[in-house]
């Protein structure tokens, strides 16, 4: 069975490489590499089920240990510790990546929701008044005022 100490250093790396990807998945988000989405989504998910299982663990070792699930638990187990320098640092290294992450989510989930939304608005544009007055079966731009093409031979 894993150590209280072991998992700490699980959890850390996996925070990391979450804020890693979520790093990659906002530069994604503002470049012009869409295609990547999904697979960065599910790296996400994977890692947050990780994150999530590492946290149930530990946890479960608190408690058998005679400590409370959670951020409380795990500073009364470092607390008892008397030479858990190593751990004080990972735990508060853990406590800073786990905001991180949650500030730059909620960042990323900000900017998809602002791109849905100019993405709908494009497409409630080129359909309204049909894209045909828009843009001709070509894909050229046509005029709006007189149905010739906007750019073309004079």
């Amino acid at each position: 069975m894993e150590s209280l100490s072991e998992l700490l250093i699980r959890e850390l790396a996996d925070l990391r490489r979450f804020c890693a990807l979520l790093a990659e998945e906002r530069k994604v988000l503002t470049g012009a590499e869409a295609d990547r989405l999904a697979d960065i989504a599910s790296e996400k998910s994977s890692l947050a089920s990780q994150l999530s299982q590492v946290e149930t663990r530990r946890d479960a070792l608190l408690v058998k240990s005679g400590f409370s699930k959670g951020r409380s638990g795990t500073e009364a187990w470092l607390a008892s510790q008397p030479d858990a320098d190593a751990e004080r640092h990972q735990w508060n290294e853990v406590l800073k990546l786990a905001l991180q992450a949650r500030n730059e989510n909620e960042t990323n989930g900000h900017l998809i929701n602002l791109l849905l939304k100019q993405n709908q608005e494009a497409l409630s544009l080129l359909l309204s008044g049909g894209a045909d007055s828009i843009y001709g079966t070509d894909g050229q731009q046509r005029s709006l005022a007189d149905g010739k093409r906007s750019f073309g031979t004079v």
